[in-house]
């Protein structure tokens, strides 16, 4: 067994450098891909203050995108709870809670994947340290795609498990590994023909044909180990969505409220810019960028932008960095300016295949928001550990 393991890391090692597969090779459109968190942390210090001092966040989200030739769309929730005091006299407890849904569409003209389409999207967001709800929808044209390759990558994560335990005498071609990537994506297809207790059986079949084909399987069929690595790769393991591509929107809409308080079923313009590149098989950069005017008795401008890079370092530590700026202005008036960049990464260890262990370093600088209960107007950093749970 010993020399058998060896003689198929030999094979591995030599057909490696063949292989030049990418994460961009896979177009196939009818992909799925969804996820859930919870994240947790809190610190309580005492001694050498006044009195004790503490601060706790509860964070949650879900996310959830479904795609087929003609259409994308996307469903999203989350939610917040902290609460902190300071360590000084009279610092009170402060509390805020909030949570928001938002859900878009983007509807091709062709179902021969053409890259012009129609799209709408909504949001609803709530927060308590606000003066208003964050309300709004948006209708528009765009054009490009941005295509899911998480399939790719879980493809590739099985071809590594199963080579791993020398299930696999060779690596699969790129073509298989593509047919393979396909049918992982059609998760959504299988359940809606069998049923969630039963469609497993035929989507790891056909899995298993593509390698049966490829003739890289042990014996030329899936083992009992096999199957079980199967398993683990495609719901016990975490991975991040991996993606690529760009697109452009650009619509009008109405903004019922906001945070601020300023708009009152104002219309407004919608601009805005994604893009996706995946950098090996490990990295992935992630760029999206939104200006919204919105016209009413104060033209408000607001734009966004946000750009992180993730790497998987190995299949349980992940490193994610990102920058977020946020800018609003309501007509000329300098005071209702607000400005915050927040700086953050992360180094995130899978504990088990739900728990994770993270540690976050974040800089935070922002201007006063304006209408809001509270201000924030210097330099703030922190280092934080946390766990978080992956629910799916």
């Amino acid at each position: 067994m010993f020399k058998k393991s060896i003689i198929t890391t030999t094979v591995l090692l030599a057909t490696s450098t063949a292989q030049a597969i990418e994460l961009t090779d896979f177009k196939d459109p009818n992909t799925a891909f969804d996820e859930a968190y919870v994240d947790f942390n809190a610190n309580v210090n005492s001694g050498n203050q006044d009195q004790a001092s503490y601060s706790s966040l509860l964070n949650g989200f879900y996310n959830k995108r479904n795609s087929t030739e003609r259409q994308v769309w996307g469903f999203s929730v989350d939610g917040f709870s902290d609460a902190s005091r300071g360590p000084n006299d009279g610092d009170e407890s402060v509390t805020d809670f909030g949570f928001g849904a938002r859900a878009n569409t983007d509807v091709y003209f062709s179902s021969t994947n053409d890259k012009l389409f129609y799209f709408g999207a909504g949001s609803f967001e709530h927060q308590d340290s606000a003066v208003d709800d964050n309300i709004g929808i948006t209708v528009g044209l765009g054009y490009g795609r941005v295509w899911n390759a998480t399939p790719l990558a879980k493809a590739l994560r099985i071809q590594e498990a199963l080579s791993g335990h020398g299930l696999m005498s060779a690596q699969l071609s790129d073509e298989a590994l593509l047919e393979l990537a396909a049918i992982i994506g059609r998760q959504d297809e299988y359940i809606a023909r069998a049923g969630v207790s039963d469609y497993k059986g035929a989507w790891y079949t056909d899995m298993e044909a593509v390698m049966a084909e490829a003739g890289v399987l042990d014996g030329g069929e899936l083992s009992a180990l096999g199957t079980v690595k199967l398993d683990d790769v495609l719901f016990n393991e975490p991975i991040s969505a991996r993606r690529h591509g760009w697109l452009i929107r650009g619509g009008a809409g109405f903004q019922s409220s906001d945070f601020s308080g300023i708009t009152d079923n104002d219309p407004k313009l919608l601009f805005q810019l994604e893009y996706a590149k995946p950098y090996g098989l490990r990295g992935q950069l992630i760029e999206t960028a939104t200006y919204e005017p919105i016209f009413g008795d104060n033209t408000v401008q607001k734009f966004s932008n946000r750009i992180a890079f993730s790497y998987e370092i190995s299949d349980r530590v992940d490193w994610i960095n990102s920058w977020e700026l946020a800018f609003q202005q309501a007509d000329d008036d300098a005071k209702s300016r607000f400005i915050t960049n927040t700086l953050t990464s992360s180094l995130t260890y899978h504990l088990t295949n739900k728990l994770d262990l993270g540690l976050t370093v974040a800089a935070v600088d922002s201007s006063d928001r304006p209408n809001l209960n509270r201000d924030n107007e210097e330099l703030s950093t922190s280092a934080v550990i946390g766990l978080r749970y992956r629910v799916k």
